[in-house]
């Protein structure tokens, strides 16, 4: 690899010093932000900043959001455990929430027409360990059990004990 003479070296310092002048110029805020003899006069000149929602979508979102709960809320009829499911969206509904499998479509069509009413959503997973969710009817409302993994854990560590071999 050859070296570079002095000159070069020189002249690129010069360069680069050059530059940073020229960087730092134009990456000062303006002088009134950050000027120490601000008046309360010149603050007031300030225009606040404006809402990015405003009420008519803040309150479309409010609309649908109480339509989805609603739907939600109807659709949690039942006879038996197994016309029950889980439901799984998030926000605004809540994880642990569990709806008769026949209205699966309609809580998605629910579910859309609240996505485009609110585009400002909050998205979060439904943490399920170390419990199962197992959806269930009770007193003619589809709810949500927790069962813990407890059974398959011992059979696991049992299976493990045995040095993988199957019991007998």
């Amino acid at each position: 690899m050859k070296q570079l003479t002095s000159s070069t070296t020189a002249v690129s310092i010069v360069i680069a010093t050059v530059l940073f002048v020229i960087a730092s110029f134009f990456d000062k805020p303006p002088p009134a932000l950050y000027d120490p003899e601000l008046t309360p006069e010149m603050i007031r000149e300030v225009r606040p900043d404006t809402e990015l929602r405003d009420e008519r979508v803040t309150q479309s979102c409010q609309s649908a959001e109480e339509r989805l709960f609603a739907a939600v809320d109807q659709a949690q009829n039942c006879a038996v455990d197994d016309d029950c499911t889980i439901l799984d969206y998030g926000y605004p509904i809540q994880c642990m929430t569990s709806i008769a499998q026949d209205s699966v479509t309609a809580i998605r069509e629910e579910y859309r027409e609240y996505e485009k009413s609110c585009p400002y959503r909050v998205y979060y997973d439904c943490p399920s360990e170390p419990m199962q969710r197992v959806p269930v009817c009770r007193n003619n409302r589809c709810v949500v059990e927790l069962q813990r993994h407890d059974q398959l854990k011992r059979l696991t560590l049992d299976y493990i004990n045995r040095g993988g071999r199957p019991e007998l």
